[in-house]
């Protein structure tokens, strides 16, 4: 009797002790770069991510008017990827994104983005806008994780994400 007790509860230890763990999920810091909407050329949404600002430039191409400037702190002294985000082509003036927020949650960075739309009849400039945002997101490698954009209500957005 005592040997079944024993083989029951190392049974019952080895059961517990082999349960998935807690799921990943830490909130990131995020500080916004740059913002704008004088971007030219880029019709559809993007986002691009690299893991260094010199990396970033080079992947845009100079495509953010004044460049980027310097971000927090200096190389290497803290892990931090860079997030470039195009909203694309908008009719007028109006519209704004900006990077919101940011996590890690099960393998997966999980990017919240805040996008402005005029509200109905706000007067805007009427010209072709391209809507931009660049942040630095501290505490996160994307390597190997799954990038993910979202709308403020936690909308999945299908944007294309492409690694500098």
């Amino acid at each position: 009797m005592r040997v079944m007790l024993l083989t029951a509860t190392l049974l019952l230890l080895l059961l517990a002790g082999c349960r998935p763990g807690e799921p990943e999920r830490r909130q990131l810091e995020v500080h916004q770069i740059s913002s704008g909407s004088a971007f030219q050329g880029r019709k559809e949404p993007l986002a691009v991510i690299a893991p260094s600002r010199r990396a970033l430039e080079e992947a845009l191409g100079g495509a953010v008017p004044g460049g980027l400037p310097e971000g927090r702190g200096a190389p290497g002294e803290r892990e931090a990827v860079y997030l470039a985000v195009f909203w694309g082509r908008k009719p007028s003036g109006g519209y704004s994104v900006e990077v919101a927020s940011a996590r890690l949650e099960d393998g997966r960075l999980v990017v919240r983005l805040e996008l402005r739309t005029p509200r109905p009849g706000e007067i805007v400039t009427q010209a072709l806008t391209y809507p931009y945002a660049v942040a630095e997101i501290t505490g996160a490698n994307p390597a190997g994780k799954v990038v993910v954009l979202t709308d403020r209500e936690g909308r999945r957005l299908n944007w294309p994400v492409r690694r500098a």
